[in-house]
């Protein structure tokens, strides 16, 4: 999926507040404009649709600028120092300050999961082993029988996500958290399964 890809880089890097010297310069992007000031154009276009982020953006730039931390909407604070440019000019580190919310936001978000998920396992006593955490992936260990157990589990994780949010942190998620299932014996071997539970 190559315009998938392309499409997520031009996102993240407008995000991230990239020049349109950057896209001007970038393979992926010459046969559209090799003109810096097309694309500083078409960001600026990007920031008029998504104001409501940009407004956040520069509202935590002015907190960093004055030395003041991020706060996340669960309580999670970051310290964001200003970045130096190779002239020696102080500069708003806008890559970080746009990364740390989101994905330390998340990281939280996938913590209330797997705690979830461990203590509903282990109530259920499945023979299921945690491997690891991928940012918003979770894989686990199980035997073939216990397969359907573990994926009903995981969707019911999701299902309760968001009141364990407003139950924890008093915050009220209004963005839907939905669920994936794979199985597989290795990733480049997976297909997607679905709940028996519904």
């Amino acid at each position: 999926m190559p315009s998938r890809l392309i499409a997520k880089k031009y996102l993240f890097r407008q995000i991230y507040r990239g020049s349109g010297y950057a896209y001007a310069n970038d393979p992926e992007f010459m046969h559209v404009s090799k003109d810096p000031k097309f694309w500083d154009q078409i960001g600026e276009r990007f920031w008029e649709k998504y104001s409501y982020i940009d407004r956040t953006h520069k509202m935590w730039a002015d907190r960093v600028m004055r030395g003041q931390t991020l706060v996340g909407p669960l309580g999670r604070e970051w310290v964001v120092p200003m970045k130096t440019s190779w002239r020696g000019e102080v500069q708003v580190p806008w890559t970080t300050l746009s990364n740390y919310p989101v994905q330390g936001t998340g990281a939280d978000v996938m913590m209330i999961a797997r705690i979830s998920l461990h203590r509903r396992i282990k109530a259920a006593q499945i023979p299921a082993i945690p491997i690891l955490t991928v940012h918003d992936s979770i894989v686990y260990d199980t035997p073939d029988e216990h397969v359907d157990q573990v994926v009903n589990l995981f969707h019911q994780v999701f299902d309760d996500l968001i009141p364990n949010i407003k139950k924890l942190f008093g915050y009220e998620w209004v963005v839907p958290l939905e669920c994936e299932t794979k199985i597989g014996p290795r990733i480049s071997e997976m297909k997607e399964v679905l709940r028996t539970d519904k």
